[in-house]
């Protein structure tokens, strides 16, 4: 049996460096062109099911919820990266303050909400969903 021995800490040091680099390239894999503007459109859609009837609103939360998951996770296995998260923090937090209007969409819906509010929360989460798409976009194709 062949002994490798104990690497330097230089050599350590570079292969720490691979890594990083490498997970960093995998999370700043450019997305398809197509993926922002139905993500934005699925997001926002989410938020407008509080209009529809009881058991309506949930069977519709459910169904875009899992066209959304499925669409990021089919291209994502295609672009070899599923489970990546960009490193784009100013995407992150786009897509955090859009789920953030999403989730007041849901909250807040019954009774206390009228149409028109839902609407403009609609129209929140899928824009600032779509600033974000846009931090991301530049950032993966510089």
């Amino acid at each position: 049996m062949e002994n490798i021995g104990r690497p330097t800490s230089s050599e350590a040091s570079a292969a720490l460096d691979d890594i990083d680099r490498v997970q960093r390239a995998v999370r700043d894999t450019p997305w398809p062109v197509w993926l922002y503007p139905v993500n934005a459109v699925l997001l926002g859609s989410m938020a407008l099911t509080p209009l529809l009837a009881d058991v309506g609103r949930i069977i519709a939360l459910l169904t875009l919820a899992a066209v959304t998951l499925a669409v990021n996770m089919i291209t994502g296995y295609r672009m070899g990266t599923p489970w990546a998260l960009p490193t784009s923090r100013g995407f992150l937090a786009a897509v955090a303050v859009s789920v953030a209007f999403i989730v007041v969409a849901l909250a807040f819906a019954q009774p206390s909400l009228p149409a028109w509010a839902l609407i403009l929360l609609a129209i929140a989460a899928a824009t600032t969903y779509s600033i974000g798409s846009l931090v991301h976009y530049r950032s993966t194709r510089r």
